[in-house]
């Protein structure tokens, strides 16, 4: 195996790519090469949905920046601006090579209507490889190429003309060195039999990107403590209203109702539209465009027998409210930590304690593992969980 760091050649400037002939052509050739590197740029700090600014993409020749704003005037027919493109997103014939894409798979669905694929994330190819627990692009390009990567430009307006040079550089670098990291890691993980556990995660993004984009999510994360079967039923319908509100407002949920707000009002559960004064957070302003939605709500859900729908694996519990024992869950742990150093991968990689929780209440329902720990985990760790579960 080839020691690392590996020197490679400055990457030849981007070219910005501004008109629909030349993304056209230049997909033709995307067409026919086995693998691009790919990455985003967007904005999204008033708004629901992420706006898209630049695509950028590496071939085996060089890097191109496709200008989103240059391409799709208001009067542009971006569905056929984007058609070649978006057959070689979706093209099997060529594998897309992202870093940590989770946001950007959010981006492609939205603009797209769909996810790029196969798609090959050198975050997880690097810690499977041994290369750190979820490294940053920036360091793993360090590890690999012995480069330093100019600092994010985390304030930039990706939607602003024209570009600066520091975003031209910025954008350009972080798709530059996708492809030379890809032949590396591949290689690493061939050489280590992991090749197929790499694949397992890749295949599964997609479907994790949608789960994360579920409603359902949102409810899991918030904090609902020593609530009654009222309170929680108040907090899911309250949720799931913002959830659709922020949507077709097309505003960070935050700026609906916060996070905070929404939790006081499911505890406090208000019977009429002054008793919203009380609530900290909830304003003139939200009192008189919601207060009588947020009440109706309230009400509804007050009757209600709280049946609600989430799911056992992400909050940790069951319907029943029982949670597994601390000490069940840090002696799971000791299995992880045990099977990792063995693998050389980080424990939390391998299963996190969220998982552990989840396959505790499985094994009390059906004695079997939950889906998040099937596939090549189940060979490296799962069976010995399930004796470690078994044995007491």
């Amino acid at each position: 195996m080839v020691s690392l760091p590996i020197r490679l050649p400055e990457p030849p400037p981007p070219l910005l790519v501004t008109e629909a002939a030349h993304l056209a052509e230049l997909c033709a050739r995307w067409s026919g090469v086995g693998a691009i590197g790919l990455d985003t740029e967007f904005v999204r700090t008033r708004t629901f949905f992420p706006r898209l600014g630049l695509i950028q993409i590496a071939d085996p020749v060089g890097c191109y920046l496709v200008d989103t704003v240059a391409l799709t005037p208001p009067d542009a027919d971006a569905a056929e601006v984007w058609r070649p493109l978006v057959e070689v997103l979706v093209s099997r014939s060529v594998i897309k090579v992202l870093h940590s894409p989770s946001e950007d798979l959010e981006v492609f669905l939205h603009v797209f209507g769909s996810f790029p694929g196969p798609l090959y994330d050198t975050q997880i190819a690097a810690t499977l490889a041994g290369l750190g627990s979820s490294p940053g692009y920036p360091r793993l390009m360090k590890t690999l190429f012995d480069v330093d990567l100019p600092k994010v430009e985390q304030r930039s307006d990706w939607l602003r003309r024209p570009l600066s040079k520091a975003q031209v550089r910025y954008a350009s670098l972080d798709v530059a060195y996708l492809l030379p990291a890809h032949e590396q890691l591949a290689g690493r993980l061939a050489a280590t039999g992991r090749s197929e556990w790499a694949e397992e995660e890749f295949t599964a993004l997609p479907e994790l990107c949608r789960t994360r984009l579920d409603p359902e999510q949102v409810f899991a994360r918030l904090h609902r403590r020593s609530m009654n079967e009222a309170q929680t039923a108040a907090l899911h319908v309250l949720n799931a209203w913002r959830e659709a509100e922020a949507r077709r407002r097309d505003l960070p949920r935050g700026f609906v109702v916060q996070d905070a707000v929404l939790v006081e009002l499911a505890r406090r559960l208000p019977r009429q539209t002054s008793d919203l004064r009380a609530i900290p957070g909830i304003g003139p302003s939200v009192r008189r465009q919601y207060g009588d939605a947020l009440i109706e709500l309230v009400a509804g859900a007050r009757h209600r027998d709280a049946a609600v729908s989430y799911r056992d694996a992400e909050v940790g519990g069951d319907r029943s409210g029982a949670k597994p024992s601390r000490a069940t869950v840090d002696r799971l742990r000791v299995v992880v930590a045990d099977a990792a150093e063995d693998l050389g991968l980080p424990a939390e990689f391998l299963a996190s304690r969220k998982l552990l929780e989840a396959l505790v209440l499985e094994h009390r329902r059906n004695r079997e593992l939950p889906a998040g720990l099937e596939g090549w985990r189940r060979q490296a760790v799962g069976e010995r969980l399930l004796a470690e579960l078994s044995d007491r």
